[in-house]
């Protein structure tokens, strides 16, 4: 498993834990297959920061199943409350619901995308890897890639490339192609 998706599913699973502990503590123990589908669930759906959408559309129907009053605040961020007796202790459970990504910065005139890393990326792991812009048109499949051994200088090819110099390739051959397929700067874009 490479490393962003390793971050990906480590993240998930984190979150996946946190709310199955607090459906436990609510003594509603899920069947060992309905966790392993939740978990799958959370792992499969895009949420890098400021993108978290889909995540949060899960938890909030998730604690909502589990009888809790939910809201979200400003940020975005899902709330549930059980209400208890008032002796009982509080409890508070948290945990983040982003995952690693990036954003669109701009696309090149010759159709490449360029991207600002959202979270902790080490650059030697950004290469060769497959991602899915979240376009406003729906979800466009990339590589990230960098220039090609045969123009790149021999003192730079044993350095790891900077993250500056990745791009996204969709295929598209000039930036009208590329935005012909909903790409926006502003979009978010998660491992695959």
């Amino acid at each position: 498993m490479d490393r962003p998706a390793l971050c990906q599913f480590l993240l998930s699973l984190v979150t996946c834990l946190c709310l199955s502990l607090f459906l436990a503590l609510l003594a509603q123990v899920q069947p060992k297959d309905r966790i392993a589908r939740l978990l799958e669930e959370l792992s499969n759906a895009p949420g890098p920061s400021g993108f978290e959408g889909p995540v949060r559309e899960i938890i909030t129907r998730e604690l909502r199943a589990a009888g809790l009053e939910v809201s979200t605040d400003g940020l975005g961020s899902v709330i549930g409350v059980l209400h208890g007796s008032s002796e009982s202790p509080r409890v508070m459970l948290a945990a983040h619901m982003d995952e690693v990504g990036a954003m669109v910065k701009y696309v090149t005139p010759e159709g490449m995308i360029k991207f600002q890393l959202l979270g902790g990326w080490l650059d030697q792991a950004l290469i060769d890897q497959r991602w899915t812009i979240l376009t406003r048109r729906g979800p466009v499949m990339a590589i990230s890639g960098l220039r090609s051994v045969h123009i790149t200088p021999s003192e730079d090819r044993s350095r790891v490339t900077p993250r500056e110099d990745v791009f996204l390739d969709v295929g598209a051959r000039s930036k009208e192609e590329a935005e012909a397929l909903g790409i926006r700067a502003g979009d978010g874009v998660v491992p695959a």
